[in-house]
C-alpha cells in the first residue's frame, strides 16, 4: 500500500525556523569566548607595553632600524585587536587566527633571541590556555548561529 502524498502535505525543505537570528543566545558559550577575546586584547596590550619599553631602551647605534621593529610590532598589535573584534562575528575562526598569530609571534621572537621562549612563560601559558579553552565553545556557538540562518 502506497501513501499518496501531495506536495502540500510534504514539509518544505527551506522552511523558516521558529527562532530568529536575533533570538540566538550564547549564554552557555559566552564565558569562554569572552575570555578568549580578552586574551587577544591582553596580548595586544602586552605588546604595546613591550614596544614602549623597546623604543625607550633602544641602543643609539641601531636607532635607524627602529622603524622595522615598530612596523613589525604594530602589525602584530593590530592583528590581535582586529581578531578580538572579529570574535563577535566569527569567534571560532578569530580564536584559531589568534592562536596562529600568537604562535607566529613567539616563533619570530625565538628566532631572533632564543631566551624569549622562557621569558614571560606564565603569561604565554595563560593566553594560550584561554584561547584553547574558547575554541570548542566558539565552534559550537558559531555552528548554532549558522544553523539559524
Amino acid at each position: 500500500m502506497e501513501v499518496n502524498q501531495t506536495p502540500e502535505s510534504q514539509p518544505a525543505k527551506n522552511e523558516e525556523s521558529i527562532f530568529s537570528g536575533e533570538e540566538f543566545n550564547t549564554a552557555g558559550y559566552d564565558k569562554h569566548i569572552r575570555q578568549a577575546r580578552n586574551a587577544l586584547y591582553i596580548a595586544a596590550g602586552i605588546l604595546v607595553f613591550n614596544l614602549i619599553i623597546l623604543i625607550y631602551g633602544y641602543n643609539e647605534l641601531y636607532v635607524e632600524y627602529i622603524w622595522i621593529d615598530v612596523a613589525i610590532w604594530s602589525l602584530f598589535i593590530a592583528g590581535f585587536i582586529l581578531l578580538g573584534l572579529w570574535t563577535k562575528k566569527k569567534p571560532y575562526y578569530a580564536i584559531i587566527g589568534g592562536l596562529i598569530l600568537y604562535g607566529l609571534f613567539i616563533a619570530l621572537n625565538a628566532f631572533i633571541d632564543i631566551t624569549t621562549l622562557y621569558k614571560g612563560i606564565f603569561m604565554k601559558i595563560i593566553i594560550i590556555g584561554l584561547l584553547i579553552k574558547g575554541i570548542n565553545d566558539a565552534k559550537a556557538a558559531q555552528e548554532m548561529k549558522d544553523q539559524l540562518r
